[in-house]
C-alpha cells in the first residue's frame, strides 16, 4: 500500500561555499499540522523553495501518495496541490492592482472572453474574503492596504484554492491577537478537511498550540522530530541552537537616562495620529507598546520624515527641526529600522557591502563620485564581524540571507552614521530566538550614545527591552509606565482600549 501524503526524501541544496540543505527528509500526512522550526539559516526557507518549485535543481526527491513528482517550477507545485503563504507578502502581490484582481489573478489570465463581468468578479472576491473573515472593499488597490491586511489577503487567496498541502511561512508576524485566532480557526478547518499543513514559525508557544508534530532543523540538517505532546521550550530551543540559551534580554540601564535628545509635541495626522507627544533620552530605550494598527508604525514613519504631518513640532537636542523627508531625518541622525525590512529596509538583489554603505555613500566616494570599493569592503567587513552576520561575506546578495541576517544588515547600514535617535519597528518579526537576542543587544549598545525607540505589538518584548514604556491605541498615547511600574495586564488593557487614558509613574 502506497504511503499517503507528501514525502520529501533526502532533499539537499548547495550554493557556492554554502550547504543550505543537507539530506533532509520529512513526511506530511493529509489532515496533519507539522511545525518546522529552526534558527535563521537553518534551511527552512530553502526547503520551502524546493517544495514550491523555486529552485530548478536540487538533490533528493519528492513524492505524493507514494508517487514521485517533478517540481522544478512554481506551476509544478501548484499542479500537485502544493501552495505557500509566504512571510514576504509584497513579493507575491501586485500593489497596483485591486484586491479582486490579486485574489482571482489565475482566473483573469485564463478567461478566454475579454468581456469580463467585473461585478461578478467583485462578488466572487468578496466571497473569498468572507472565508477568512476579512471585510474589505475589494475595489481597493493593494498598495493602500496595511501590512496585516496584505497578509490576510495572501492567506485568503491560498485557502480559496483547492490545495492538498499548504505551507505557512511565519504567517502571524503582522497579525493582531484576534487575527491570529482567526487564522488558527482557518488552519484547523483546513486540517479537518484533510489538508496537510506545514507551519513555519519562530513563536514556539504558537507552535505548541497548533501542531501535531514538530521537526527541528539546524545548519541545513534535520536534528529531531517529535509529537507536540513532548514539547518543551528548553528542549526545542537547544535543538535549534545547539546549546541552551541564557537570558534573552540584555541588562537594563543601571544609571538614570541622560539629556533629552528628541522632543515631539502634538504630532497630528488625520486618521493616523492624535496629538502625540513624547520625549526620548540618551541612555534609555523608550518602548512603544500597542496592537497592530495602534499607530506605532505611523508615528515612527512621521518621525523619520516618511509620512507628512498636519501639525506638531519636533526638536533634536533642544533645537527645532523640520523632518519632511527621510533625507532630512538622516542628516539629523534620526534613523529607522522599518517594519517591512525586505521592501523598505534593504535592496535585496544587492550585496551586503552595498547595502551597508548605501545611506552614506559620500563617505566612500572618490573623485567624480566613484565608489572606493576597497574602503567600502573594509568597512563592511568590520560591521559584519561586529554584528555577527552570516555568511561573513561582503559580496553575498542580501536576498540569499536568512531573515535575522537581513535584519542585521538593515541595522548595520545605520551604524555607519552618527545616530542621535534610532527607531526599531517590529524589529524581531520572523527571526529566531538567537537573532532576537542579537538585535536586543544592538539596541542596548546604541542606547549608550543615542536615544532608542523600540516599538512592538509583543507586549512581553517591549517590557523585556524597554526602560520606559508608552502605550498607543487608535493613534493616541493612552498610558505611560516608568520602569518600576511595568504591569503587563495593565499595559494590555490600555493597548486593547479597555482602559481609558492614564499615566503610571
Amino acid at each position: 500500500m502506497a504511503i499517503q501524503g507528501l514525502q520529501a526524501v533526502g532533499l539537499g541544496k548547495r550554493f557556492p561555499g554554502i550547504i543550505a540543505l543537507d539530506d533532509v527528509s520529512l513526511h506530511l500526512q493529509p489532515g496533519q499540522v507539522m511545525a518546522l522550526v529552526g534558527a535563521n539559516g537553518a534551511g527552512k526557507s530553502t526547503l520551502i523553495k524546493i517544495l514550491t518549485g523555486y529552485y530548478d535543481s536540487y538533490e533528493g526527491r519528492i513524492e505524493i501518495d507514494g508517487q514521485g513528482v517533478q517540481i522544478h517550477q512554481p506551476k509544478d507545485a501548484a499542479r500537485v496541490g502544493i501552495q505557500a503563504v509566504y512571510q514576504e507578502v509584497d513579493s507575491v502581490l501586485v500593489p497596483s492592482l485591486t484586491i479582486s484582481e490579486n485574489l482571482l489573478m489565475n482566473q483573469l489570465v485564463t478567461i478566454p472572453n475579454p468581456l469580463l463581468s467585473w461585478s461578478a468578479l467583485h462578488r466572487q472576491a468578496e466571497a473569498v474574503l468572507a472565508q477568512v473573515g476579512l471585510d474589505l472593499d475589494v475595489r481597493r488597490r493593494v498598495e493602500d492596504l496595511v501590512l496585516h491586511e496584505k497578509q490576510m489577503l495572501v492567506i485568503a487567496r491560498a485557502v480559496s484554492q483547492q490545495v492538498k498541502y499548504l505551507i505557512f511561512d511565519e504567517p502571524t508576524t503582522s497579525l493582531s491577537l484576534p487575527e491570529v485566532e482567526r487564522l488558527f480557526v482557518i488552519i484547523r478547518r483546513l486540517k479537518a478537511q484533510g489538508v496537510g499543513i506545514l507551519y513555519i514559525s519562530h513563536r514556539l508557544m504558537e507552535v505548541s498550540a497548533l501542531a501535531d508534530e514538530i521537526t527541528v532543523l539546524r545548519n541545513g540538517r534535520k536534528i529531531t522530530q517529535f509529537p507536540v505532546a513532548e514539547f518543551d521550550f528548553a528542549r526545542v530551543s537547544e535543538a535549534m541552537l545547539g546549546s541552551a540559551i541564557q537570558d534573552i534580554y540584555p541588562a537594563k540601564a543601571a544609571s538614570p537616562p541622560g539629556e533629552v535628545v528628541l522632543t515631539a509635541t502634538d504630532l497630528t495626522r488625520r486618521g493616523k495620529l492624535k496629538a502625540v507627544s513624547l520625549v526620548a533620552r540618551q541612555g534609555e530605550i523608550l518602548g512603544i507598546a500597542g496592537l497592530v494598527g495602534a499607530g506605532k508604525t505611523e508615528l515612527l514613519r512621521a518621525l523619520f520624515g516618511a509620512d507628512g504631518l498636519e501639525s506638531g513640532q519636533l526638536a533634536i537636542d533642544g533645537k527645532p527641526v523640520t523632518l519632511t523627508t527621510p533625507r532630512q531625518a538622516v542628516q539629523q541622525g534620526v534613523y529607522l529600522v522599518p517594519e517591512e525590512r525586505r521592501s523598505q529596509g534593504v535592496l535585496l538583489e544587492e550585496k551586503i557591502r552595498q547595502n551597508i554603505s548605501l545611506p552614506f555613500l559620500s563617505q566612500f566616494s572618490r573623485i567624480l563620485g566613484l565608489i572606493d570599493q576597497l574602503r567600502e569592503r573594509s568597512h563592511a567587513v568590520n560591521l559584519i564581524d561586529r554584528l555577527g552576520i552570516t555568511p561573513p561575506n561582503t559580496e553575498a546578495e542580501v536576498s540569499n540571507l536568512s531573515g535575522g541576517n537581513q535584519q542585521k544588515v538593515v541595522i548595520g547600514k545605520w551604524l555607519t552614521g552618527r545616530p542621535r535617535v534610532v527607531m526599531f519597528d517590529e524589529a524581531t518579526q520572523g527571526i529566531d530566538v538567537k537573532a532576537k537576542q542579537d538585535v536586543y543587544a544592538i539596541a542596548r549598545e546604541l542606547a549608550h550614545s543615542a536615544a532608542v525607540i523600540y516599538a512592538a505589538s509583543d507586549i512581553d518584548e517591549v517590557i523585556g527591552i524597554a526602560d520606559r514604556i508608552i502605550v498607543m491605541h487608535d493613534g493616541a498615547i493612552v498610558a505611560a509606565f516608568e520602569a518600576d511600574a511595568f504591569d503587563r495586564n495593565l499595559i494590555l488593557e490600555y493597548a486593547t482600549g479597555t482602559r481609558e487614558k492614564e499615566t503610571h509613574d
